[in-house]
C-alpha cells in the first residue's frame, strides 16, 4: 500500500515512464498480478492503441486501461450493485422534466423557466455537479444562511428537485456519478484489485468523488502511481492562485494530504526534468519560458509558425494545404498532425467542406448532438405533428427524413411527388383536420374568382389523384400513432405505440440499409451513426417504461418528456481508421505522439476566453455557498485563473512543428482581434515565422503564390482567378501556366476544366431566340394583354420568363395584394349588379346600404377567394371585416361622387377580346403572326351635353396612382390609355353613338385616416374623407367635361377630380388635362407601341435589360432574378436608365414621332 507521485513538465516523460514501466512488468510476468493503467475518458483508446503497439509487446492479459468509469463497470461486475439499471443522460433529462412538471405549482423561481429550450440540460448539470462533489439535497437548505433572497430561492428549488431526482433513482437505477459512489464502496471488497497497481496518467484535477476512489485505491492497492504535470512537489501547501501549474498543484497538494491521512506508505516523488518530446528547440524553449516574466528573447530560428487569415475558410484551406505540404516533403503520416480548436462549432462546417476538397482524412474528436439524425427528427416531428394540429412545417420534417417512405420505393421519384404536395399544401394552406378527414383535396391550376366556375381538365384530375394518394401515404402511418397514443392509458402504451410506429415503418431496415450505403461511401462515421441512433432510441423508450411506465401521461407531456430526452443524446465515436488527422477540443484533449500541431482560432475572447456566467448558478451565487461551507464547483473567476495552464499544454503539444493560427474576420466581415498570446509569442520569438492566408492568392507575391498550388480541387478555382487578371491586364506567376496545362491535358480533369474556365469569357446576357423558337412558344397567335406588354418593356427577359417558360413563384397560402385587388374589384361589380338588379342607382344608396352590400359581397365572395383563406383563421376573419369597411366606404365615395356627377357607369368589369362584349386591339406583326390584345375594363362612365356623349375609364386601385406620361411614353403604364381606346374606338357597340374622350381615372380603394392639427367637426370629418378619394389621371381639356365630372364645381379645386377651375372659367395649369388632339395622338402612340412589342416578342427579344427611372427598377419585384442574375458588377448588365420629362414635353416628342412615323422610339428609350 504505497502510493508514488511523478511529475514533471510537459514533455518530460511521464506516460512513457508509466508505458515503459507497465511493458517491462508484462515481459517479466505476463499473467501476474492487474497493471491498471487509469486514465480520462477521452485518452482511453489513444493510450490503448499506444500500449498495444508498444515494441516487444506481443500481447497482454494482466494490464489494463480504463476509465474510471469502465473501472466502475469491471468492479461491480465482480462485487456485484450493477444489477440496477443504468440511466443515462438522455434518461436524466426525460426524469428531471417530469419532476419540474410536476413540482410546478411548488417551484419559486424555474416553473417558468422549465419550457426554455437548454433549461432541463443545464438542470441535469446542476444536479450532476451536486453529485460529483457530494452535496446531498438537505444541505442546500441550511438554517440562517447568509445568502440574498434570489439565492435561497434558487436553493429551495434546487433542494425540490433534486431530493425527488434521488428519491426516484435510490434502489432503482444508476447514473453515471452513481458508479463513482458505488466504486469507492467495492473497491475493499474487490480480488481484481487486490495487489493490482494502479497508475493514474492525463488527469489534472479531480472532484470529490474521484478523490473518493482514489482514497480507496490507495487503501486497498499495492502501489498507486500519480502523474501530474508539475514543476515541483507542493507537500507543505497549495500554490499561490497565479501559478502556472495551480491547478495540479492544489490536486498533487490534495491527494498528497489523502495519502498522509490513510496513513499510506508514500515513496519519493519522482521528479522528471529532461524534455524528451521536442525535436524543434523553439517548442523546447517555449515550454520552459512559458511562466516566466520577462523572457529573454529566443533568437535562433524556430519551426513556429503565426498564421493571420482573411477568414475561418482561408484559415482553413491554409491549414490543409500545410499539412499537404507536410506529409508530402517531411514524410509525416496524417495521423502525426492534430488541430486544437476550443470554438469548434463555428469551424466545423467549413473544416469538413475544406477536408473533404483536400481529400485529407480526419476525425473530429467530440460528442456530437443526435438532433439532426433523421430518426431522431422523425420521432420528434410525428408527435408534433399531432400535438400541433397537422402544422406544415411538422409534417413536411418528417416527410424530408425520407423514412416514411417504402423501404424498396423510388426514393428520387418520390422526393419530387413529396415537392409537388408540399407546393400543393403550401398554395391551399393545408393543416388540421384537411389532412384526417374523409373530404377529397381538390386541385386548379389557375386561381382567381372569374375561374372559380370552369370545369376541371383531365389532367387537374390526374394531378389531383395523385396529391390524394400521397396524402394518405403520410396520414395514414400517423394518424395510426395518433389513435393509439391517444388511446394509451399510461406511459408503458404511449411506448408501445411509438414503437409499434417505428416498426411499422420499417425503421430498422431503413437505417441498415443507410449504414451500408455510407460503409459503401467509405464515410464510416455516418455509418456507425445509424447504428448508435437506433440503439439510442430504444433505450430511450426502454428508460421511459422504466422511469414512467404505470404512470398516466398526457399525449403533450409524454411528447415534452421524449424530447428532452432526444435533446441529451449524443453520438460518441472512436476513431474510424487510424491515419488521421485528429481535431481534438483545446480544453479536454490528451494527446501524445503528436508532430505537429495547428492551434487554430486564437482570437481575443477564444484564448483567454470570455467567461461567461452560464448555468443555473452565478458567480456570486457559487462564492455564497463557498463562504457558507458548501464547496461546489469553481466559478468563473476561478476557471479563468487556469487559462495559463490550457494555453501551455496546447502549446506544447507537438514535438516538431507549431502553427498558430487566427482569423482577421468572421463570416459577416466583422473583424476579430488575435489572442494576447500571439503578442507574447513574438515577444518570445522575433524571428517566428508569419504568414498571411488569403483567399485569392493575386493578393499576396509570386513566390508564395506557389503555395495555393496543393490538390486539383482546389487549384482550379485558383488558376482560375489568376486567368481573369491575366484578362485585366495584370501580370501573374509563369507557373500558373504550368498549372494550367496540367489540366488541359489531363483526361480526369480537360473537360471540366474547359467549363470552368469558360467562366472566364461569360457575358450575362440572353441570346436571341430564333422565330422558330418563338413561334412554338407563343404560338401562331398571340394572346396579350396590357400587363404583358408593359412586363416586356419593363424587361424582355422578365416577360420570356413568365409567357415564354412560363415560370411561376411558388404559391402560398398568403392573403397578397392581386387577391385583395381581385375581392375588390369583384365586391364593386357585385354590388353593381346588385344595385341593377333592385332598380336601384349610385346616387340613391345610403351610407347603411353601402356597408350592407359591402358585407353581402364580402360573404359571396370570400368562399371562392384563394382557397377559402379570409374564412381560414381568426386573424383573416379580422382582415376580412377590414376589407368590408373599405368597400363599403369606397360604395359610399362613389355614391357621393355620383350624386355630384354627370356621369353614370354603363359598364363594370368590361371585358374585350375574342368572344367578349368588346372585340380585342388586333395587329398584324411583320412574321405575319397575329397579335391579339384582350383584358377587362374596371369601370366606363358616360356622359352628354350638347356637345356630344363623352365616355371615361375609372380603374380602381388598392394604392394611389396617377398617369405618368413619361411611363407612357416608356410603355410602362399603357392600360388606361389602351382601355379608353378599345371603348371609344367601339363606341358605337357600347351605347350606339360615337364617343368623345372624356378622360381616365384611377379610384383609390382604400379606409383614410384623418390627420389635422385641429378638432374637426363630424362634418368636416366626413369631407376631409370624401377629398382623400380625389381621382386622379388624365382628361380632356374642356372646362365643361370638368364640370360634367364635378357637378359642384364652380371655381377652384374640385374635390373629386384632379382639376382646377380658375376665375374666368377656364382650368388651371395644374389640371391633369389634355386636348382631343393628344388623346388621339396617345391612342396612335400606343398602338405603335403595342406593334413594336409583338415584332420583338415574335423575333425573339429577350435580353436582360430591366430599367431605371429615378430610384425605381423592375428588379425590385420581379420574381425571376434568381433566374437572370442580373449584376451590375458585370460589365454587360446595366441599368437602361429612362429620363424623366416634363408632361408638355413628351406629349410633343409623342406627338413628333406619330406624325412622321418613324420607328425611332426604341433608339430614345434607349
Amino acid at each position: 500500500m504505497s502510493v508514488r507521485f511523478v511529475i514533471g513538465r510537459t514533455g518530460t516523460g511521464k506516460s512513457k515512464l508509466f508505458i515503459d514501466e507497465i511493458t517491462e512488468k508484462l515481459k517479466e510476468s505476463p499473467s501476474g498480478d492487474s497493471l491498471i493503467y487509469l486514465v480520462p475518458d477521452q485518452m482511453t483508446f489513444l493510450s490503448e492503441y499506444r500500449l498495444i503497439n508498444t515494441p516487444g509487446l506481443k500481447g497482454m492479459i494482466r494490464a489494463q486501461v480504463f476509465s474510471l468509469t469502465r473501472l466502475a463497470w469491471r468492479i461491480l461486475q465482480e462485487t456485484g450493485g450493477i444489477s440496477r439499471k443504468h440511466i443515462s443522460s438522455a434518461g436524466l433529462n426525460m426524469l428531471i422534466r417530469k419532476i419540474i412538471k410536476d413540482k410546478k405549482d411548488h417551484l419559486k423561481i424555474f416553473g417558468r423557466a422549465a419550457d426554455k429550450t437548454g433549461f432541463i440540460d443545464q438542470m441535469e448539470k446542476m444536479l450532476t455537479e451536486f453529485k460529483r462533489y457530494c452535496i446531498k439535497p438537505e444541505e442546500l437548505l441550511l438554517e440562517n444562511m447568509d445568502a440574498p433572497n434570489s439565492l435561497q430561492d434558487k436553493l429551495h428549488d434546487l433542494e425540490l428537485i433534486f431530493h425527488h431526482f434521488e428519491e426516484t433513482l435510490f434502489g432503482k437505477y444508476l447514473d453515471t456519478d452513481d458508479y463513482m459512489r458505488l466504486l469507492a464502496e467495492s473497491i475493499a471488497k474487490s480480488t481484481y484489485l487486490q495487489n493490482a497497481e494502479i497508475f493514474i496518467d492525463g488527469f489534472h484535477s479531480f472532484t470529490p468523488q474521484e478523490y473518493m476512489v482514489i482514497a480507496q485505491l490507495m487503501k486497498s492497492c499495492k502501489r498507486v502511481s500519480i502523474a501530474l504535470t508539475l514543476d515541483q512537489p507542493f507537500r507543505e501547501s497549495a500554490p499561490d492562485e497565479l501559478h502556472l501549474f495551480r491547478m495540479t498543484g492544489e490536486t498533487y497538494n490534495t491527494l498528497y494530504e489523502m495519502a498522509v491521512n490513510i496513513q499510506a506508505v508514500i515513496e519519493d516523488d519522482v521528479i522528471l526534468t529532461q524534455a524528451h518530446r521536442y525535436e524543434n528547440k523553439g517548442i523546447q524553449y517555449l515550454e520552459s519560458v512559458f511562466d516566466k516574466r520577462p523572457v529573454p528573447s529566443y533568437k535562433e530560428e524556430t519551426d513556429i509558425n503565426i498564421l493571420h487569415s482573411a477568414n475561418r475558410r482561408a484559415e482553413m484551406e491554409g491549414i490543409a494545404r500545410e499539412i499537404r505540404r507536410l506529409v508530402r516533403t517531411n514524410n509525416y503520416r496524417y495521423l502525426d498532425f492534430a488541430i486544437l480548436v476550443r470554438n469548434g462549432q463555428d469551424y466545423q462546417d467549413v473544416m469538413e467542406t475544406v477536408f473533404f476538397d483536400y481529400e485529407i482524412p480526419y476525425f473530429i474528436d467530440q460528442k456530437r448532438p443526435m438532433f439532426h439524425h433523421p430518426l431522431i427528427e422523425l420521432i420528434r416531428s410525428s408527435l408534433e405533428i399531432i400535438n400541433s394540429n397537422w402544422r406544415y412545417e411538422s409534417v413536411f420534417r418528417a416527410v424530408k427524413t425520407d423514412l416514411l417512405f417504402p423501404l424498396d420505393s423510388n426514393r428520387h421519384e418520390l422526393r419530387e411527388k413529396m415537392d409537388r404536395l408540399e407546393n400543393y399544401v403550401l398554395a391551399y394552406g393545408i393543416k388540421g383536420n384537411k389532412w384526417v378527414n374523409k373530404e377529397r383535396w381538390t386541385y386548379r391550376r389557375i386561381r382567381g374568382l372569374e375561374l372559380e366556375n370552369l370545369p376541371q381538365t383531365d389532367a387537374e384530375k390526374q394531378i389531383e389523384h395523385e396529391l390524394n394518394e400521397l396524402r394518405l401515404f403520410i396520414s395514414a402511418p400517423v394518424n395510426r400513432l395518433s389513435r393509439r397514443l391517444k388511446n394509451a392509458k399510461n406511459g408503458q402504451e404511449l411506448c408501445e405505440a411509438l414503437y409499434l410506429y417505428l416498426e411499422e415503418l420499417d425503421i430498422p431496415a431503413k437505417l441498415e440499409r443507410l449504414c451500408l450505403s455510407a460503409e459503401e461511401k467509405g464515410d464510416l462515421v455516418s455509418a456507425r451513426e445509424h447504428d448508435q441512433a437506433w440503439n439510442a432510441v430504444i433505450d430511450l423508450i426502454d428508460q421511459f417504461v422504466d422511469i414512467f411506465g404505470q404512470e398516466i401521461i398526457s399525449l403533450k407531456e409524454f411528447a415534452l418528456i421524449i424530447d428532452s430526452g432526444l435533446e441529451a443524446m449524443k453520438f460518441s465515436l472512436v476513431p474510424p481508421a487510424m491515419d488521421q488527422v485528429l481535431v481534438a477540443n483545446l480544453e479536454l484533449s490528451r494527446l501524445s505522439d503528436i508532430k505537429v500541431a495547428f492551434v487554430i482560432g486564437l482570437n481575443d475572447g477564444i484564448m483567454p476566453a470570455r467567461m461567461n456566467e452560464e448555468g443555473i448558478l452565478a458567480d456570486s451565487d457559487r462564492e455564497s455557498l463557498l463562504q457558507n461551507g458548501i464547496k461546489i464547483a469553481p466559478s468563473s473567476k476561478a476557471r479563468l485563473l487556469d487559462e495559463e495552464f490550457l494555453a501551455y499544454k496546447a502549446f506544447t503539444t507537438p514535438s516538431h512543428h507549431l502553427f498558430l493560427s487566427y482569423p482577421l474576420a468572421n463570416e459577416e466581415g466583422k473583424a476579430l482581434l488575435p489572442s494576447p498570446y500571439l503578442k507574447r509569442i513574438r515577444e518570445i520569438f522575433p524571428n517566428v515565422l508569419e504568414k498571411t492566408v488569403v483567399n485569392d492568392p493575386s493578393e499576396i507575391n509570386f513566390l508564395e503564390q506557389l503555395e495555393y498550388v496543393s490538390h486539383p480541387n482546389t487549384a482550379i478555382a485558383f488558376l482560375t482567378s489568376q486567368l481573369q487578371q491575366k484578362k485585366r491586364g495584370y501580370p501573374v506567376p509563369d507557373f500558373w501556366w504550368d498549372v494550367y496545362n496540367y489540366y488541359i491535358k489531363s483526361p480526369n480533369w480537360k473537360q471540366q476544366t474547359v467549363h470552368i474556365l469558360s467562366s472566364l469569357f461569360y457575358q450575362n446576357k440572353a441570346k436571341q431566340l430564333t422565330e422558330e423558337t418563338s413561334a412554338e412558344l407563343y404560338g401562331d397567335k398571340i394572346l396579350a394583354s396590357v400587363s404583358r406588354m408593359e412586363l416586356f418593356h419593363g424587361c424582355p427577359f422578365s416577360h420570356f420568363a413568365s409567357h415564354g417558360l412560363k415560370l411561376r413563384e411558388r404559391q402560398t397560402f398568403k392573403l397578397e395584394a392581386p387577391d385583395i385587388g381581385d375581392l375588390f374589384h369583384g365586391a364593386l361589380k357585385w354590388i353593381s349588379d346588385e344595385i341593377g338588379k333592385h332598380g336601384l342607382s349610385w346616387k340613391s344608396l345610403t351610407k347603411d346600404q353601402c356597408n350592407a352590400l359591402a358585407k353581402e359581397a364580402v360573404a359571396f365572395l370570400a368562399p371562392k377567394l384563394q382557397h377559402q383563406i379570409l374564412l381560414s383563421s381568426n386573424r383573416h376573419h379580422y382582415i376580412r371585416r377590414k376589407l368590408e369597411q373599405v368597400i363599403g366606404r369606397a360604395s359610399l365615395v362613389l355614391s357621393q361622387q355620383a350624386k355630384q356627377s354627370g356621369f353614370t357607369p354603363i359598364g363594370m368589369e368590361l371585358d374585350f377580346g375574342a368572344k367578349s362584349a368588346l372585340p380585342p386591339l388586333t395587329f398584324t406583326l411583320r412574321n405575319g403572326t397575329k397579335m391579339e390584345l384582350q383584358g377587362r375594363i374596371d369601370r366606363v362612365d358616360k356622359a352628354q351635353d350638347e356637345n356630344g356623349v363623352y365616355l371615361r375609364v375609372i380603374d380602381y386601385k388598392s394604392s394611389a396612382r396617377t398617369l405618368d406620361l413619361t411611363e407612357v411614353y416608356y410603355g410602362l403604364a399603357l392600360q388606361m390609355l389602351t382601355y379608353l381606346d378599345i371603348v371609344v374606338t367601339n363606341s358605337q357597340t357600347l351605347i350606339g353613338t360615337e364617343g368623345v374622350p372624356a378622360g381616365v381615372l384611377y379610384f383609390h380603394l382604400h379606409n383614410p385616416i384623418v390627420k389635422s392639427n385641429k378638432i374637426l367637426t363630424l362634418e368636416e370629418i366626413e369631407e376631409e374623407i370624401f377629398k382623400s378619394f380625389k381621382m386622379k389621371g388624365l382628361m380632356l381639356d374642356d372646362a365643361q367635361v370638368v364640370k360634367l365630372m364635378d357637378e359642384s364645381l364652380e371655381t377652384g379645386t374640385s374635390k373629386i377630380v384632379s382639376a382646377e377651375l380658375k376665375k374666368d372659367g377656364t382650368l388651371s395649369a395644374r389640371s391633369q388635362v389634355a386636348g382631343k388632339e393628344d388623346f388621339k395622338i396617345l391612342h396612335r402612340y400606343v398602338r405603335n407601341l403595342y406593334k413594336e412589342s409583338g415584332n420583338a416578342i415574335s423575333s425573339g427579344i429577350v435580353d436582360i435589360n430591366p430599367y431605371q427611372l429615378k430610384k425605381r427598377t423592375p428588379c425590385e419585384f420581379c420574381s425571376f432574378k434568381s433566374v437572370c442574375q442580373f449584376d451590375q458588377s458585370l460589365e454587360d448588365n446595366q441599368y437602361r436608365i429612362l429620363s424623366q420629362e416634363k408632361p408638355s414635353d413628351l406629349l410633343n416628342l409623342i406627338r413628333e414621332e406619330v406624325l412622321n412615323g418613324e420607328d425611332n422610339h426604341s433608339n430614345e428609350a434607349g
